[in-house]
C-alpha cells in the first residue's frame, strides 16, 4: 500500500513540474528579449565607435545630445517602452517601421535647434555608431 502512495505521489510532482516547465517554456518563446539601454554607456561605447577624425571634433557632450534626440524620436514612433513598462510579448503592439532617412533628417533637425557646432557629416556617423549599438544590444528589430 505504501507503494501505491510513492508512485501517486511521484505522478503528482512530475505533472506539478511539467506544467511549471511548459508554461515558462511557452512564455519564453512568446516572448522577445528585453533590451535596455544605459544612456551613459551607450555616450561612451558610441563615442569610442565613431571614426578617429569624428572623434576630434565632437565631444561626449554633444554624442550625448545626439543620442537623447534620437532616443525621442523613436520613443515618439512608438519604438521604445516608456520607463517601468515591458511591452515585450509578440503581438500585443503594432509593428513598427521606422525610415532610416527620417530618423537622420529629425535627429539633424533637433541638433540644430539646441545649437549644438556639429555638422551634418559628425552627427550622421554618431546616430549611425547609435544604430549599430542598438543592434549590438538587441533593440533593433530585423530590418524591413
Amino acid at each position: 500500500m505504501g507503494w501505491l502512495f510513492l508512485v501517486l505521489g511521484a505522478v503528482i510532482v512530475f505533472a506539478i513540474a511539467a506544467g511549471t516547465l511548459g508554461t515558462a517554456v511557452f512564455k519564453l518563446g512568446h516572448e522577445t528579449p528585453a533590451a535596455i539601454l544605459d544612456v551613459q554607456e551607450a555616450v561612451e561605447l558610441v563615442g569610442e565607435d565613431l571614426p578617429e577624425e569624428v572623434q576630434g571634433r565632437v565631444t561626449y557632450d554633444e554624442v550625448r545630445t545626439i543620442i537623447v534626440s534620437a532616443l525621442d524620436f523613436l520613443s515618439l514612433k512608438g519604438i521604445s517602452a516608456p520607463s517601468g513598462e515591458d511591452p515585450r510579448v509578440i503581438g500585443e503592439r503594432d509593428e513598427v517601421v521606422v525610415d532610416e532617412q527620417d530618423a537622420v533628417a529629425v535627429v539633424l533637425g533637433a541638433v540644430d535647434r539646441t545649437g549644438l557646432e556639429v555638422s551634418d557629416a559628425d552627427a550622421y556617423e554618431v546616430i549611425r555608431a547609435l544604430l549599430a549599438h542598438l543592434e549590438r544590444i538587441g533593440a533593433l528589430g530585423p530590418p524591413a
